[in-house]
């Protein structure tokens, strides 16, 4: 009696393996006179290992593993398995995307971040079909698959994970699922497939296209004789027999192509019959040899232009950056040299507020001496000393607003009120006003809030945005409505708005240049009073609008957002 061992693989484990095919080794015992035939169930690389050490005389396995055995080493197919009763006999190969009935995910696309598991990433029916699937439809990126965890066999147990809840998804080859349920392990409205193929005459529910089914080979160790007697017993198996029950087949019929199955592993650059791209590479540098030299000197020449070009942008970096900084020098001198300027046209009116306190303080010491002189005593003085100590901060506070308005220093934003700043800007202007019979008038609109922002910069806007006024309404001549200069703060939530308002002569021409360096109306001017303006508001992200006023003037609208600070 001759022996011949036939290697399985056992995804559903060694158990279920063995009750799903020692009845068709009986089979092929009774078709084939004084032979024996011995089963042995492997996992993927126990069946690779025994198969390449010579160890066995039959295989029955997957399409996957039968494709990358007979595109390395010599084996025959006999007879493809048979799933189902109507067409295709052949195909029965797919992967199944199980979840439970009750969990949150409906579709493939949204199992992304869910905990997913396959029995071995080199299982075809099972996690390749799937990945090249998905590949397909354009889902996951490549973390998703570097995510899923591989239990291996039994696949029964990945269905269990799922009832469990220990996982979310289970990639189970095609009709696991039903073959637990036919067998009493599990209850089918527990579960649901997720994308579901319909293909005709397949009851088993999938989520990718069908693949050729299991395959019978022989290996070199078995003669062709036996190879022959083999096909010929498998292919005489009727759909009723023990053996097609057992291993839940109807038969057996000819060796399907596995065309389709190649198309998948050339896809991931896994078939057999594919050199290593490091071998591909060094194949087309022996072919192309004067070709790759000049891509190499090619790439040699950019690597050089690019480092020419990083130099030269270095360069021209530092001279740029060389640049800003003067620009920014020359513009903070040019706003110190506008300041001191405004002190100039401010002469008469520094020279009014300053003459009260020092006119206050003679008033007081002579009043001080008539006393002494009258021989009162030193407590009665103590008032009018208080009064002069009253006028000396009051000059002391107008000196320093002056200092701060002419002194270079860099620009430092602070929190402040702004009705103190025009409070503050008004005092410096007040007599210059009411020597031209200008009345100023203030008003505040919304709940007050404090700003962040550059004081003296702002100080130095509304002095210019107020001498423009006050030499519109100056060229007005001899009128008789009273000229009028208002000052508008209004507060919304997320911005304050200042509003400078004359009735002086207006703007002839809205398209004047107004805010461009050294463009002036006045005989004088330099033409920088706008420009800086505009400087300043642009260092706030505010904005400066001016628009005329009827029936005559003009309105100067400055909008400062606020900011953190």
């Amino acid at each position: 009696m001759k022996q011949y061992d036939v290697g399985v693989l056992a995804l559903r484990g060694h158990y279920h393996c063995n009750i799903a095919w020692e009845p068709t080794m009986r089979w092929l015992e009774s078709q084939i006179p004084n032979s024996k035939f011995v089963l042995h169930s492997y996992n993927f690389d126990g069946l690779e290992s025994a198969f390449q050490n010579g160890e066995l005389d039959f295989l029955l396995t997957s399409p996957g593993q039968a494709t990358t055995f007979a595109r390395r080493l010599p084996i025959n197919w006999l007879a493809t398995q048979k799933k189902g009763h109507e067409l295709p006999f052949s195909k029965a190969i797919a992967s199944s995307v199980i979840v439970r009935a009750d969990s949150p995910y409906h579709s493939l696309q949204d199992i992304e971040y869910a905990k997913i598991a396959a029995v071995s990433e080199k299982a075809f029916g099972g996690f390749i079909a799937f990945h090249f699937e998905m590949d397909k439809l354009g889902y996951f990126r490549s973390s998703f698959f570097d995510r899923i965890q591989f239990t291996g066999p039994p696949t029964d147990n990945l269905i269990r994970s799922v009832e469990n809840g220990d996982i979310d998804v289970a990639i189970a080859p095609a009709c696991t699922l039903e073959e637990m349920v036919e067998e009493g392990f599990i209850e089918r409205s527990q579960f649901r497939v997720l994308g579901q193929q319909e293909h005709d005459g397949f009851t088993c529910a999938v989520s990718t296209p069908l693949y050729p089914n299991w395959t019978f080979a022989k290996t070199d160790r078995a003669s062709n004789e036996i190879g022959k007697k083999v096909t010929q017993a498998l292919l005489a198996m009727p759909a009723n027999a023990l053996a097609a029950e057992s291993a839940n087949n109807v038969g057996w019929t000819l060796p399907e192509s596995s065309l389709n199955v190649d198309k998948v592993y050339q896809h991931f650059d896994m078939h057999p019959l594919q050199k290593p791209w490091t071998q591909q590479m060094e194949d087309w540098l022996h072919r192309n040899p004067y070709l790759a030299l000049t891509l190499i000197a090619g790439l040699f020449g950019l690597n050089i232009y690019h480092v020419l070009l990083e130099l030269r942008f270095k360069r021209s970096k530092k001279v740029l950056r060389k640049t800003l900084e003067d620009l920014r020098e020359k513009s903070s001198m040019l706003e110190h040299a506008q300041r001191i300027m405004i002190v100039g046209e401010l002469g008469s009116s520094l020279a009014h507020e300053i003459n009260q306190p020092l006119s206050a303080i003679k008033n007081y010491s002579h009043g001080v001496k008539l006393r002494i002189e009258k021989g009162n005593k030193s407590e009665e003085l103590l008032p009018v000393m208080e009064k002069i100590q009253q006028q000396v901060t009051a000059a002391s506070d107008i000196i320093q607003r002056l200092r701060d308005l002419i002194h270079k220093k860099p620009i430092e934003k602070r929190r402040f009120w702004l009705g103190t700043l025009v409070n503050d800007t008004y005092r410096l202007v007040e007599h210059d006003f009411q020597r031209n019979n200008i009345a100023i008038e203030i008003n505040s609109n919304g709940e007050p809030n404090m700003v962040s922002a550059d004081y003296t910069g702002l100080q130095q806007l509304l002095l210019n945005l107020l001498n423009n006024a006050k030499d519109a309404c100056i060229k007005m001549g001899k009128i008789t409505d009273p000229l009028v200069v208002r000052i508008e703060l209004i507060y919304l939530p997320d911005q304050v708005r200042i509003m400078i308002i004359d009735n002086g002569i207006g703007i002839e021409d809205e398209t004047t240049p107004l805010e461009q360096a050294f463009y002036t109306t006045k005989k004088d001017g330099l033409g920088l009073g706008l420009a800086i303006c505009r400087d300043v508001i642009e260092n706030h992200d505010g904005m400066m609008k001016y628009s005329s006023v009827k029936p005559r003037g003009c309105c100067v609208e400055v909008i400062l957002p606020y900011q953190k600070g």
